[in-house]
């Protein structure tokens, strides 16, 4: 009955907002804006940083060749066009014009070329580096065309180039060690200060290239960890928008006509990861990681933490796309558990730690609880975030709880991965198959679609079986702004800084 319950409530608020009502946008003001983080970004280099809050707050600075839109569509954005050679080794983009940097200076094909050669060098460390590696050189034709020569086919490189991971920067924004400390972009607002652990602070460009945007004259971003205190924030108008809303909360909000404030809660892309140690025993038996997989009820933990806001999937491609690959969910069996560890020469069962940040503490509670019911010997570490992904990549733990995202292109999930040498390998373990690899490299050179779909289902069906990591759930993607932020509009990642919506287009009714 409870599950029901939850599933209705959470199928029932998939639209929560106020009907809009055309608007004559104004001009002015401050937005505040609570992200649930303790910080609102890693650091100022959009080619070196990673995570979700990183992106959406310097994606207001910096920006990409293409973007996504609001239904995670690419589209153009600092390249207006392209072109593709029939051998598919070089891409000539045509870049808009009149676009100028955030110190005034207009933005040329020399600064693509600049861009794209400081991802690809190795002492810039970016992680997109991996995902521009077939880019031989770059060409600069003129002003406003600037061809990428490739060493072979690269499917993925369009969605590679999109956002602020790839973003377009001028030569003048890097100091003289490689850093940056005073990020210059093309984007809506232009980077005024950043206090650690306090706040960041961005202001207007007045000459940004699109048009009617943006109309706030300023953006202070502002950690607010704490669930309590952000909505408190919210209600108070200490804050504008709020990146998450407690689950717990949805189903009395939603029921709250006169609560004051709009919410936006859907299915979203972002998971959670249950990752063993490929590497080292015990996980280095796929028995066992077989046995972890068998014991996790993945419906039981979703409705737990999401209240039935969430989601339960074996892949991040949903229904609709035409990346979804065949395969059945996988179920929990407490008869296979008991075979598989058996099989494997745990009959009675054997310990494991498992660690993860405070952020999924309740996550790996949960999880802890049914491998113990399942036969294992489980307990949870609390760990700092920053030397748990050390350890990880060092191979140095049983089993992490933790969460990962969406990706664009086939590509960009199993390449990172499932590839020895990818960037997020330590998130699937530190798996390694040299059948997966070489089909992740046929899938690299494919230019056919469906071809491509067809080698990654293979690869999908080797991970099912294999089993690096378990996929638990996806968490629903929540935000809330006051009534007063109008023309506030985002994507199922709820990214602040994409085509057609985010922060650029906000404006205050006051």
């Amino acid at each position: 009955m409870l599950k029901h319950l939850l599933t209705s409530l959470a199928l029932a608020g998939l639209v929560f907002s106020s009907p809009a009502q055309a608007e004559t946008p104004q001009d002015g003001g401050t937005l505040k804006v609570g992200i649930a983080s303790t910080n609102v970004t890693n650091g100022l280099d959009p080619h070196v940083l990673q995570g979700f809050y990183t992106e959406w707050v310097l994606g207001q600075v910096g920006e990409g060749l293409l973007n996504y839109d609001i239904n995670l569509n690419l589209v153009p954005w600092l390249a207006k066009s392209w072109t593709i050679s029939e051998d598919g080794l070089v891409y000539t983009f045509d870049l808009q014009e009149g676009v100028k940097f955030h110190n005034g200076r207009e933005m040329t094909a020399e600064d693509v070329k600049f861009s794209i050669e400081r991802i690809l060098d190795p002492n810039t460390g970016s992680r997109r580096r991996v995902a521009l590696e077939p880019v031989d050189h770059v060409e600069v034709i003129d002003n406003y065309t600037v061809a990428l020569h490739l060493n072979a086919p690269f499917a993925p490189l369009l969605s590679n180039l999109a956002g602020v991971w790839a973003a377009i920067i001028p030569p003048e924004s890097v100091n003289a060690d490689g850093t940056i400390t005073q990020p210059i972009g093309t984007g809506p607002f232009t980077y005024v200060e950043w206090v650690k652990n306090d706040h960041l602070t961005v202001s207007k460009f007045a000459d940004y290239w699109q048009a009617d945007a943006p109309h706030v004259d300023e953006i202070v971003f502002l950690p607010v960890s704490d669930d309590a205190a952000r909505m408190t924030a919210l209600r108070t108008g200490a804050v504008d928008i709020i990146t998450s809303v407690p689950a717990q909360l949805l189903p009395s909000l939603l029921a709250d006509t006169d609560r004051g404030f709009e919410i936006k809660a859907e299915q979203g892309n972002k998971w959670r990861i249950a990752i063993m140690n490929n590497a080292a025993a015990p996980f280095d038996n796929v028995l066992v990681r077989q046995a972890v997989d068998a014991a996790l009820d993945r419906e039981e933990i979703m409705l737990a933490r999401t209240f039935g806001f969430g989601h339960v999937d074996n892949q991040t491609w949903d229904k609709n796309s035409f990346w979804r690959m065949d395969g059945p969910a996988p179920v929990r069996d407490l008869d296979r558990v008991k075979a598989l560890l058996t099989e494997a020469g745990y009959p009675d069962g054997l310990p494991i730690t498992i660690e993860s940040r405070s952020t999924y503490l309740d996550d790996a509670q949960m999880v802890q609880a049914q491998l113990i019911e399942a036969g294992f010997d489980a307990k949870i570490e609390v760990s700092d975030w920053a030397a748990l992904k050390e350890r990880m990549k060092a191979g140095e733990y049983h089993m992490v709880i933790s969460g990962a995202g969406w990706y664009a292109d086939p590509d960009s999930r199993y390449g990172r991965f499932y590839v020895k040498s990818g960037p997020a390998n330590y998130f699937a373990g530190g798996y390694e198959n040299a059948e997966v690899e070489a089909l992740i490299a046929q899938g690299r050179v494919e230019s056919d679609a469906a071809a491509r779909k067809a080698i990654y289902q293979k690869v999908f069906d080797i991970i099912q079986a294999e089993v690096p990591h378990s996929m638990l759930y996806f968490a629903p993607k929540t935000l809330a702004w006051r009534s007063d932020v109008k023309d506030f509009r985002t994507d199922r990642e709820g990214n602040l800084a994409n085509a057609e919506g985010g922060l650029a287009f906000v404006w205050l009714n006051r």
